[in-house]
């Protein structure tokens, strides 16, 4: 009986999985379009994803739910890929850095519209809100610790507030993903990764190799 149970749970799960990525599918082509997420109705998602009002509401209790059920996932894939920055020791370059951002960038950009959408969800769903403000907070611990590690290693500037620095250069990092990556090309992309990567290298690692 428990086997029968699991794998009854694991279809459900599947088939939520399945309905979640129709719906972000419809969600993020209409906010390609120029559409505001709060503005797009259950009904017009469930209409072009060709699902029922009521299958929808098996699996989500509105569109906050949605987006955060989305939202688990995507975090998971950027914490990943800011490990590499993370890992970066004292024989770090300036090149080293890069890769590393970059890796951080690419992964970000192909979910900016939906991550537009956590951000105005945000201002009126107190559950987006949290998982939006968790994820900022982790993003901080973690570059403080690196800061930190840096410091007592020698390769990064010991007379930085770690706190307030790794709080300016992710809310930095994030309004800039937001704002600039969102809208770029590939070559401004390319810019933009270069800009990135002076701001961290010279407030972080420069003054410790002069």
């Amino acid at each position: 009986m428990p086997s029968v149970t699991r794998r009854s749970q694991s279809s459900r799960a599947q088939r939520r999985d399945e309905t979640r990525d129709r719906l972000l599918a419809v969600a993020q082509r209409l906010l390609d379009q120029g559409e505001s997420y709060t503005e797009i109705s259950v009904e017009r998602l469930v209409s072009e994803a060709k699902l029922s009002r009521s299958t929808f509401y098996v699996y989500f209790q509105d569109k906050g739910d949605l987006l955060r059920a989305w939202f688990t996932e995507v975090e998971s894939e950027i914490a990943s890929a800011a490990r590499d920055w993370w890992a970066l020791g004292a024989q770090a370059t300036r090149a080293d850095l890069r890769a590393a951002l970059e890796q951080v960038v690419r992964t970000y950009r192909p979910h900016t519209a939906l991550m537009a959408a956590m951000y105005d969800a945000a201002a009126y769903d107190p559950a987006v809100r949290d998982l939006v403000r968790g994820m900022m907070d982790r993003n901080i611990a973690a570059l403080r610790k690196h800061i930190r590690s840096g410091q007592a290693e020698g390769f990064v500037d010991p007379e930085l507030p770690a706190e307030q620095t790794a709080a300016w250069l992710q809310w930095m990092a994030e309004r800039g993903l937001h704002q600039l990556v969102r809208t770029a090309g590939d070559a401004e992309v390319e810019q933009l990764i270069d800009a990135y990567t002076a701001i961290v290298w010279n407030a972080l690692y420069a003054p410790s190799r002069r």
